[in-house]
């Protein structure tokens, strides 16, 4: 329906539009009209594009699970709370364990040039640090 609708009011503005007035009058004049009737009919006509690309469309912007049929999401989960979900926990602790992530470093050309004392040095590829090394703490869980 709103297709329809915004196909017939562009049809009859174009036609609207699309004849010549005879009459004189001051360039000024018709110049700011012109303008004026240029934007209105941009304005209505990117309104009417927009209704028509987006007609009726269910658009969710949350990205979280919706409910299926006749269930409801808290049911998915109620096994979680269960007791016998959780027995295999029983049987060991967790613990900290700190991990080395190795620096990350790139391999470039460096060109050749002459060093700080005047010495012609030839060029070869180098490594260049990109990130740092760093330790990082992961929680494992240790059966007994």
């Amino acid at each position: 329906m709103k297709k329809i609708i915004g196909i017939t009011t562009a049809v009859v503005l174009f036609a609207c539009l699309s004849t010549v007035s005879a009459h004189a009058g001051s360039a000024r004049r018709h110049t700011i009209e012109g303008i004026m009737l240029g934007t209105g009919v941009a304005i209505l006509s990117a309104a009417i594009i927009n209704e028509i690309n987006h007609d009726s469309k269910p658009y969710y912007k949350n990205h979280y699970a919706k409910p299926v049929g006749n269930h409801h999401t808290k049911y998915a989960y109620q096994n979680r709370y269960d007791r016998n979900f959780r027995s295999h926990y029983k049987n060991g602790h967790w613990v900290i364990e700190k991990i080395w992530v190795q620096p990350v470093y790139e391999k470039k050309w460096n060109p050749g040039h002459y060093n700080r004392r005047g010495k012609w040095i030839k060029g070869r590829y180098e490594n260049f640090l990109v990130k740092d090394g760093y330790w990082q703490k992961t929680k494992i869980w240790v059966r007994y």
